[in-house]
């Protein structure tokens, strides 16, 4: 198996990100600390090398702050605390006063993003003038660039990319992002796998199943985590869903088997899988109306999830709503997608000081030879098995509210300095397709807890209120079909 892993930061690295914390995307050129200067930097010996570190290292405070912030807004995930802004369990009341964040928890997806691209920027205009720049490093930066931009349109509907400038549409940075991963190719397959998500977007489906292809070529086991450092650079998530008194990040019951996913400080996130090269080849034969090879590839998916296996710990989540009441958490409890779903066990696992099994990387509820049984002439299940898969294999990985069509607003210091930004503009309101539900909802089941006062079990069976995958299956969304 093609195993490609970031290796941890060392301590310069993190020195790196620190001295660069005066960078700003507003101005990204106005880089201003006591450690280190622009001209510091264009009379250094190897001034590109010098800044990579501190780029990797934003990267990770990007791709944490995507997945504390849009976790929390899709049905994955409901908040029970005040570590994370209630608001968005609510994506109608995600304003640009909610998405103001700098951290790397709730609310700080759109600044951190935005700094990654400027300083990916800023690296690349070091390196033209730089000697000792090598086409690795320099393809490197551009990677960065280019999953930037990636990753504002799959969560804003529009955003600037340069200081004052107008905000471009999600179609317009997405060309703008492959323009700069193509020039990253040289990576491997990690530059193919953003390469297919970028074209997947664009609904491309010819591109997107190519670049699938070629990432897939070099090992369909292969997978890029961003690893964090447990002392400084740590995996914001973790803080929500493990480390704290009360677990402020609860999971829709029927997706309890996946989490926390990540078991330490340091755990890596995932951003790239073959996993995800098989259902986006599914998804576009689904789009183009072969569902027999559709069906295929999404079977292959699934059995590579299967593949990755799980890792024990000790869980002392209590699984409390807000008001303290005690969620799903024994292996007795069955759980139906909505009222009219089938009932199914083994999806809650047993908590509050058991040891459980937990995939770190990917795993599924779905069965590949069932799949594969589907008839070719069920559509509907079909469709609704690939965005099954989507949800549970890309769990935690900060996809699923862009796979709902959620869009937040760029956060207001934005609207408030860019003169070419005013409110009420492209990028500045939540986009919320009409089949969401109002409020909270896609987080509700019911009953919200199946115990009594005392702690007994008094029902076997939860029922979430929507089954948000028969909702995208019902309204037709897929990037390949809109």
């Amino acid at each position: 198996m093609n195993q490609t892993r970031k290796r941890p930061f060392l301590p310069l690295a993190i020195a790196v990100l620190v001295g660069f914390q005066g960078c700003d995307f507003l101005d990204p050129t106005n880089v201003q600390n006591p450690l280190t200067t622009t001209d510091d930097l264009a009379n250094a010996e190897e001034p590109t090398a010098a800044l990579l570190p501190g780029l990797r290292a934003q990267f990770a405070r990007a791709i944490s702050a995507v997945v504390s912030t849009t976790e929390n807004v899709s049905d994955n995930y409901s908040i029970h605390g005040t570590g994370i802004n209630k608001d968005f369990d609510n994506p109608r009341a995600v304003t640009s006063q909610v998405a103001n964040g700098t951290g790397t928890g709730g609310g700080g997806a759109y600044w951190n993003i935005q700094e990654l691209r400027a300083l990916a920027d800023f690296v690349l205009e070091i390196a033209t003038g730089d000697a000792t720049a090598t086409q690795s490093q320099i393809a490197e930066a551009r990677y960065y660039r280019g999953v930037a931009l990636v990753m504002l349109a799959e969560n804003f509907s529009a955003a600037p990319v340069e200081l004052d400038g107008a905000a471009l549409s999600g179609r317009e940075l997405l060309t703008l992002a492959v323009t700069e991963l193509q020039g990253a190719t040289g990576s491997g397959s990690l530059a193919h796998a953003t390469l297919a998500r970028a074209y997947r977007l664009l609904g491309d489906a010819a591109n997107a199943v190519s670049s699938a292809n070629s990432a897939l070529a070099l090992g369909d086991g292969f997978y890029n985590l961003q690893e964090y450092d447990a002392a400084t650079l740590t995996n914001t998530p973790h803080a929500f869903l493990v480390t704290r008194a009360l677990q402020e990040m609860q999971p829709l019951p029927r997706l309890d088997f996946l989490d926390p996913k990540f078991l330490s400080r340091a755990a890596g996130i995932a951003y790239a899988k073959g996993e995800e090269m098989y259902l986006i080849k599914a998804e576009a034969a689904f789009a183009g109306g072969d569902f027999v090879a559709g069906r295929a590839e999404l079977a292959r998916g699934l059995r590579l999830a299967l593949s990755r296996g799980t890792t024990s710990f000790i869980d002392n989540d209590q699984r409390l709503n807000a008001d303290l009441s005690i969620r799903p958490r024994d292996a007795a409890i069955k759980v139906r997608a909505d009222d009219e779903s089938p009932i199914r066990s083994g999806l809650v696992l047993n908590r509050n000081g058991s040891e459980v099994a937990v995939p770190e990387l990917s795993s599924t509820s779905l069965d590949p030879d069932s799949v594969a049984a589907i008839p070719v002439g069920d559509t509907d299940a079909l469709w609704h098995a690939l965005h099954l898969a989507r949800q549970e294999i890309l769990f935690l990985e900060g996809r699923r509210m862009s796979d709902l069509g959620i869009r937040l607003p760029m956060m207001q210091r934005e609207i408030d300095a860019n003169p070419n930004i005013n409110p009420g503009g492209p990028g500045t309101e939540p986009v919320v397709p009409g089949y969401i539900p109002a409020g909270e909802t896609m987080d509700f089941f019911t009953p919200a807890s199946p115990y009594g006062p005392d702690g007994t079990l008094l029902t076997d069976v939860v029922t979430v209120n929507v089954d948000m995958n028969k909702v995208l299956v019902a309204n037709g969304v897929s990037p390949f079909l809109n």
